[in-house]
Order: structure tokens, then C-alpha cells, then sequence
């Protein structure tokens, strides 16, 4: 058995090449392809390699909500197991042979919010006709800081200034103490900023200035009400990006209904049925299965590369609240590289 501690995993993410960030982009397609063929009807239960039981959640009298989220592939397992408090997710990803041999134990954290990250990023890459020069980031957490790492790892010579956006000052003060530097000193080409809401007189003014600037806006807040409304956008008309990642239960709004359906009618997903019974956006906007498009039978139909087709005039919408296959997949691929480069512990007896 192998185990990757938390700073062993953020270790590896922090040091990987544009090559290797573009390695887990094709494991995390390819889990997305086989996820989506197998979600047909006319395929039997019995021929499904791909299971994902409902996920188990409760809350402690402590007011600690424990998380447990089994999946299998049929060639691995995985269960991973988080607790969300005041000090934001901990927890273990624990991976499995096909027999039940524990293979692999990893600090979940910092998992979560890279894959989610990447699930962005395989529909980001596939947009290369959209400008990339100003990118906005709504939140201040890690799921946050890795839309931006990312972005910034495949575009290094697009990107010309990121800002992050959140409500609070706090967490952008700590944000600027524990990553900013690092990113600023990596990208010396790119203006990184923060501007928070709270104790800002000017905050709406500044708001739309960015939005109108922003070519591509990665939302990763749990926000109730929408973080903006869909005239900011159009007092600038331009093709934007725009990914929602934050909002995963159906009171969540991270967008309004006009600006989810400036894609042309067309919203981009990890799975359709979850999105549907979890997304508040798209509760709220009444949308169809017919309207939605997997990312799994994207990539199934055009392959792992290539552009996607934007028409004239409408933005790129991505949706995504996660699945534990991505904790499989991306975890398993941690392992192999943590292995390669000598990161984390060897357990015998397992």
C-alpha cells in the first residue's frame, strides 16, 4: 500500500509540467467517456463496469458533516470519506483492487479540489477560439486557487492578469500570505489581484469592470443568490467562458437563468442527472436533459482533442458538482506519479 499525505499530494500538483496537467486531463476524459456510455438505457446493470452508489451523508451533533462516497471501475475501487466543519474538508480517499487489497490511502483535500479543477479544464482546452487574457475567479477557497493554478499551467503565455473576487476579506488576506506570492513569482507576466466585497464602498463599480473585462469566469462559491446578473456581462458583449463549480445543492445560485442560457440553450455537465436533481441553477431555469451535454459524450463523439463548436454570439457553460469516479481516477494516476518521483510512504502487509 502506498500512502500520499496531504503535503506528498500537494507537493506533486504543485510541481507537475504542462505535459503532466494534460496526462490527467486524458485519464479524467476517458473515465468521463466510459461514465457516459454506460448512463444509456440500453445498457443492462449486469454489463456496467462503472458503479456509484447514492454517496452517504449525516450530521454530527457537532455540526460536522460526514461525507462517505463509494465507486469502482470493476479494475479499481474507491471509497472516499470527508468530514466539511469550520476548518474546511479533511478526509482519505482510500483505493482498492479489484479483490479489496488497500492500494492506496490519500489526504482527500486537496484532491477534491484539483479534480474539480481539471473537469474545468477539459472543456477549457477545448475552446481555443476564445480569448484567454483576463481571467476571473469568484471564491477564495481551494477549489479557487486550483481553477486559476491550472488555468495559468496550460496558458502560461495567454494569461494576462487573474483576479479573484470574493465576499469576505479574510480569506483573499490569507490567500494573498499562502499562494499569491508563489503564483506571482511563477508568472511574472501576469497581474494577480484580489478585491473583496466586504468594507468596499466602490464594490458594484469594480464588479462590473472586471466582469466586462473577463474572458473566461471560474465561479466557486456556495452562494445562494447569483454572484451577478447577466446585463454586466452584456454591457460588454464578448464569448466568454464560464464555469460553476461552487453551487452543489438546489437552494444554490451562483449565476441567473439569462446567463446560463447564453450557450445557445446549451449547458455543458459532468453528469446530467446529477446536475438536474443538485443544481440550483438549472432547477430554477427548468432545463431538460435535452439541454444538457455530458462532457463524457462530448469526448465520445469528436475524441479527447480538438475544438468543441461555439456559435456566434454565445458563451461556453459548464456545470459540475462531482462525481467519485473522478476521485478514483485522479487519485489512482496520484499514486503512479507520487510512486515515479519517490513521494509518500510504503506500507507492507496490506
Amino acid at each position: 500500500m502506498h500512502i500520499l499525505s496531504e503535503p506528498d499530494v500537494s507537493c506533486i500538483f504543485r510541481s507537475l509540467t504542462q505535459k503532466q496537467c494534460h496526462a490527467f486531463i486524458g485519464v479524467l476524459g476517458s473515465a468521463l467517456v466510459g461514465y457516459s456510455a454506460e448512463s444509456k438505457p440500453t445498457v443492462p446493470a449486469s454489463e456496467k463496469l462503472i458503479h456509484q452508489p447514492l454517496r452517504t451523508v449525516f450530521t454530527t451533533k457537532a455540526n460536522n458533516s460526514c461525507i462517505f462516497m463509494p465507486v469502482s471501475d470493476t479494475t479499481t475501487s474507491a471509497v472516499k470519506v470527508v468530514t466539511v466543519g469550520n476548518s474546511g474538508i479533511q478526509g482519505t480517499i482510500n483505493i482498492f483492487s479489484p479483490e479489496g487489497r488497500l492500494q492506496g490511502l490519500l489526504a482527500a483535500a486537496e484532491v477534491t479540489a484539483f479534480r474539480t479543477a481539471l473537469a474545468s479544464m477539459t472543456l477549457f482546452v477545448r475552446c481555443s477560439k476564445l480569448h484567454k487574457e483576463n481571467i476571473l475567479v469568484m471564491g477564495s477557497g481551494r477549489q479557487a486557487e486550483w481553477h486559476a493554478r491550472l488555468a495559468l499551467l496550460l496558458y502560461p503565455d495567454l494569461i494576462r492578469r487573474v483576479t479573484f473576487i470574493n465576499r469576505g476579506r479574510q480569506r483573499l488576506d490569507e490567500m494573498e500570505r499562502d499562494v499569491l506570492g508563489e503564483l506571482r513569482e511563477r508568472y511574472p507576466n501576469v497581474s494577480i489581484g484580489t478585491f473583496a466585497k466586504e468594507g468596499a464602498a466602490d464594490y458594484d463599480e469594480r464588479l462590473l469592470n472586471e466582469l466586462q473585462a473577463a474572458d473566461a469566469i471560474f465561479s466557486c462559491t456556495p452562494s445562494s443568490e447569483p454572484n451577478f446578473k447577466f446585463e454586466a456581462l452584456q454591457s460588454a458583449p464578448k464569448q466568454r467562458f464560464i464555469s460553476l463549480i461552487g453551487s452543489y445543492k438546489p437552494h444554490m445560485h451562483e449565476i441567473d437563468t439569462e446567463t446560463l442560457l447564453s450557450g445557445g440553450g446549451k449547458v455543458y455537465v459532468d453528469s446530467k442527472s446529477a446536475c438536474l436533481e443538485e443544481s440550483g441553477e438549472l432547477i430554477t431555469a427548468q432545463m431538460t436533459e435535452s439541454q444538457l451535454v455530458e462532457l463524457g459524450d462530448m469526448l465520445g463523439e469528436q475524441g479527447l482533442s480538438g475544438d468543441i463548436e461555439i456559435p456566434d454570439g454565445c458563451n461556453v457553460i459548464f456545470k459540475c458538482v462531482g462525481m467519485g469516479l473522478m476521485d478514483l481516477v485522479v487519485g489512482k494516476k496520484l499514486l503512479e506519479v507520487g510512486s515515479e518521483q519517490g513521494l509518500g510512504t510504503s506500507v507492507d502487509g496490506f
